[in-house]
């Protein structure tokens, strides 16, 4: 019920009083000053998510500010990815998926198509292998909705994430050993990125392990959520599903990728991002909308409602596939904008492809969750 008001209440801050601050809590809606709170890490820390992220995952660039720490891990983990690694995973998104949707005449799409799809990729890629896909799925999902959707702070949440991040830490470890083993044996290693950090040598093994564990946290929840969520819109528009199939059909996986994208804008992972303010800040000077949020206020940044601000955003309220990338806060904005945005931008479009391009795509089930996530959508092909 929330989530089908949202739009409507976002719509009546924005003309009425777009900047909502208290003593506590604030709420920014426009386009322009979402983009000005998240481009301001040093007046909006994302001191939020840190204190759950140390607890569960060990520090990691998401919940860190700009200190050394965030600048020494966060140029080592890019370093370590390749020019070819976009293209790399875009392809082997494309074939697992297709690879998954052939079996079947009717599949659920979180279940049988994005969950195992995203895990296999990205365990891949990064050289993490869970116990299965099943529990290393739970465990991503349960360690993320405590650092990120935990709102307010539930301690049944927070005791299973614990209860997770308790198996998944020896798990993480063992992997990392046994590479160090391979290594120093000489043997044949795989080209992931935990062999390039274990190569490059600038992270030690706890802060490995720290991010490794931040990016599987990162990576399978947001794409097992938006991915469904997307879909979803996208049968709910015939046309636009229409022409969603044929740019799967021709190959067009950037014209598939413009109707995920879209779709996600209508129908967001998140209603947006939570920063601390670290000092009395003026949001918007100079305008009539000028508001000072107060130190140690808690900051909705509400990228949903940004993105149909008609101020900065050609006509929000249409489906359009022409719309420029900055329209869209899909992956926030500024220092902490997501780490893997270049691979969204790749993986999404493909695991699409795969769907799209098969005939007589319909709908057999309702889009259903449990908390945060969906849990079924189901579709015949």
């Amino acid at each position: 019920m929330l989530a089908r008001l949202l739009p409507r209440i976002f719509a009546l801050l924005r003309r009425v009083r777009p900047i909502v601050s208290l003593r506590r809590y604030a709420l920014v809606t426009r386009h322009a000053d979402v983009r000005e709170v998240l481009a301001d890490h040093h007046a909006f820390t994302v001191a939020r998510y840190a204190p759950t992220m140390e607890a569960i995952t060990g520090p990691f660039i998401l919940g860190l500010d700009e200190t050394p720490l965030y600048r020494h891990d966060d140029a080592a983990l890019r370093a370590a990815v390749r020019p070819g690694d976009l293209d790399r995973i875009g392809e082997a998104m494309l074939a697992a998926a297709r690879e998954r949707v052939a079996r079947r005449g009717e599949l659920d799409v979180v279940g049988d198509l994005v969950d195992p799809c995203v895990n296999d990729v990205m365990s891949a890629y990064l050289g993490t292998p869970g116990p299965d896909t099943t529990t290393q799925v739970r465990w991503a999902k349960s360690l993320f909705r405590d650092i990120f959707l935990n709102v307010p702070t539930k301690a049944s949440v927070h005791q299973r994430a614990l209860a997770d991040a308790a198996e998944m830490h020896p798990h993480v470890d063992r992997l990392i050993g046994q590479r160090k083993a391979a290594l120093t044996a000489g043997d044949d290693v795989p080209d992931d990125l935990l062999t390039r950090l274990l190569r490059d040598g600038t992270l030690h093994d706890i802060a490995i392990r720290h991010n490794l564990i931040g990016l599987i946290t990162g990576w399978i929840p947001t794409v097992s959520k938006s991915f469904p969520l997307a879909l979803d819109e996208l049968l709910d528009r015939p046309a636009e599903l229409a022409g969603a199939q044929e740019a799967a059909r021709a190959g067009d996986r950037e014209r598939v990728g413009a109707y995920v994208f879209e779709a996600m804008r209508f129908r967001p992972q998140a209603s947006g991002l939570l920063r601390v303010c670290a000092a009395d800040r003026v949001v918007a000077a100079g305008t009539r909308r000028a508001t000072t949020i107060r130190a140690g206020a808690t900051v909705l940044v509400a990228t949903h409602a940004a993105m149909f601000d008609s101020a900065a955003v050609d006509g929000p309220e249409r489906f359009r596939i022409d719309r420029p990338w900055k329209d869209y806060l899909h992956f926030g904005h500024g220092l902490h904008e997501c780490w893997g945005l270049a691979i969204n931008r790749a993986q999404l479009p493909a695991l699409a492809t795969a769907l799209l391009e098969r005939p007589q795509l319909r709908r057999v089930g309702k889009l259903r969750t449990d908390g945060p996530y969906p849990t079924s959508l189901r579709v015949a092909l």
